[in-house]
């Protein structure tokens, strides 16, 4: 009985032996898988960090570039907008010569006009001859019949 004993304390020693031996190489699995877990967990962190990171920059560059078209587009509409209000200063400005220059042209037709008139007066009045003193004084009106029977 007594080898009996000793033999199953043998045996009950040696399977706790195992027990802890297993128990052993399970925690270290477990804290290996652990350990993998985190480091698998930590790079994909990290990636998508980068990612992150990534998309941000570009964001920013485009709205740079969004930004940088639009200040060029409101100085081309500036500068458009410019060159359209001097080519109309400029149209009026030659509106307003030409009709000046016409007005002047106007008048010095007119005047050119009076004077050719008034020398075309002067010659007739000097193809006529000498005007009557009373035909003078009534402005050049020839004298009637009844004012030259009246004379008589």
């Amino acid at each position: 009985r007594e080898a009996h004993r000793k033999e199953q304390e043998k045996v009950e020693k040696e399977r706790e032996k195992k027990t802890a031996v297993e128990m052993r190489e399970t925690e270290k699995a477990a804290k290996q898988q652990e350990a993998e877990a985190a480091k698998a967990a930590k790079q994909q962190e990290a990636e998508a960090e980068k990612a992150a990171k990534k998309q941000q920059a570009e964001a920013a560059e485009a709205d740079k570039a969004a930004k940088q078209q639009q200040a060029e587009a409101v100085k081309t509409a500036k500068k458009e907008k410019a060159d359209a209000e001097k080519a109309a200063k400029q149209q009026a400005d030659a509106e307003k010569a030409a009709k000046k220059q016409k007005a002047e042209a106007d008048k010095a037709a007119k005047k050119q006009k009076a004077e050719a008139d008034k020398a075309a007066k002067a010659a007739a009045a000097a193809a006529a001859g000498p005007i009557p003193k009373r035909q003078a004084a009534e402005g050049g009106k020839p004298e009637s019949d009844q004012t030259k029977r009246r004379k008589r």
